[in-house]
Formats: C-alpha cells, structure tokens, sequence
C-alpha cells in the first residue's frame, strides 16, 4: 500500500479479508452468510450488523480512509465481526498535531454520541515504526435519531516519516463482551505495521 511518497504494510489474520473501501465485498459476504444462516433470528443479525458495517465504511471513505480490512465470522455463540482502517490525514494549520489530540477527535464510525465510556490514551512503542499513540475504549454512535450502538475501538496514531501527514490505525468491534480478547488482537495485528522495507508481505498468525 502507499501513502504519498511511503509504501507500507500491515499483516491481518488469515481469516480476515481486504474490503473495498466502495462496500462491494461487503455486500458479497453479507450475501454468502445469509445463504448460510436459515432461521430468521440470526438471519436479522447479520443484516443488522452489516447496516452497520456499511456506515462506517461509508464515513471511513469521507475521512480519507486508504485500507479497511475485517471479519465476519459465524461462531457456536453468536456473529463475530471486526475491523481494520486506515486513514492518512494531515491536520489543518493551527490544530492539535500531537497523537492524543488526534486520536481525541477521530471515531471508528465518525459520528460519536458524546463520549460514552471513557478511553484511555498511552504511548506505544511498533516494532516498525517506533513510538506511537494510542486510544483504547468503548465509542457509541448513533445509526438513526434515537438508535445508537457501541464498539470495542483502539486508535493507533503512527508519524509519516519525513512528513507533516500521519496514519491512524483504527480498529473496532461491535462484540463488547469480548473486549479484552479483542484488544490483544488488535496489538497484535497492530504491531506488524510497518513502513517500506520493513512492511509484512504474509497474513498474521
């Protein structure tokens, strides 16, 4: 992948998949596992949760979104689904340009409900890229006036080298009972980031 004059990688699961940031694979995979799942409880499921997914696809694109990658899995207890953006910004003159108010301002959905529970900023160091900042927690967003729903996140703001632009690295879930499962897997996708050289050409294990 590239970001103006930098290559970079980053290395997902094997039983994720690369999104077209247009939705396309999306709507293949929603169609695949509602031919899957016949009774009308889970089939309702699904739908819900790739409405969902479709709207922070939707704002992922208006916010420079460059890569989105994710899951959706039909386990015994229930529909897992994560996922994994990447945005390049470059924050206007005058703006906070530090990684905590950038992470601050962004949400994996672009839209969220006041500040829900709260997340938590620290200072990360990636095998590939050094030291980062990174936003963990619980975000809430509304879908439609009145409905809202909320996601496990974790913001990872990485410097562009020898540039003003950085990459934030967002990924999220729906599946809150599961958070801190969630959180070691997404360090763990996370920390394959890398620029050049250095950035993984083989799926995560």
């Amino acid at each position: 992948m590239t970001t103006g004059s930098q290559t970079f990688g980053i290395a997902i699961p094997e039983n994720w998949m690369e999104y077209d940031l247009g939705g396309d694979t999306l709507a293949e995979r929603r169609a695949e596992m509602l031919r899957q799942t016949p009774d009308k409880p889970t089939r309702d499921a699904v739908n819900q949760a790739f409405r969902n997914a479709r709207r922070i696809m939707e704002g992922a694109r208006r916010r420079g979104a460059v890569y989105a990658a994710g899951t959706t899995t039909m386990y015994e207890d229930g529909l897992l689904m994560a996922g994994l953006m990447i945005f390049s910004i470059t924050p206007p003159p005058g703006e906070d340009f530090s990684a905590h108010g950038l992470a601050k301002q962004f949400s994996a959905s672009g839209d969220r409900k006041g500040e829900g529970t709260a997340r938590t900023f620290t200072t990360e160091t990636l095998p590939g890229t050094g030291p980062v900042g990174r936003l963990v927690g619980i975000e809430e967003s509304e879908i439609t006036d009145g409905v809202s729903y909320k996601l496990v996140v974790m913001h990872t703001v990485v410097p562009v080298p020898d540039s003003r632009r950085v990459l934030i690295i967002t990924c999220f879930s729906p599946n809150l009972p599961v958070a801190d499962q969630l959180y070691d897997l997404f360090d763990a996708i996370t920390g394959t980031f890398a620029f050049g050289d250095q950035a993984p050409v083989v799926a995560a294990r």
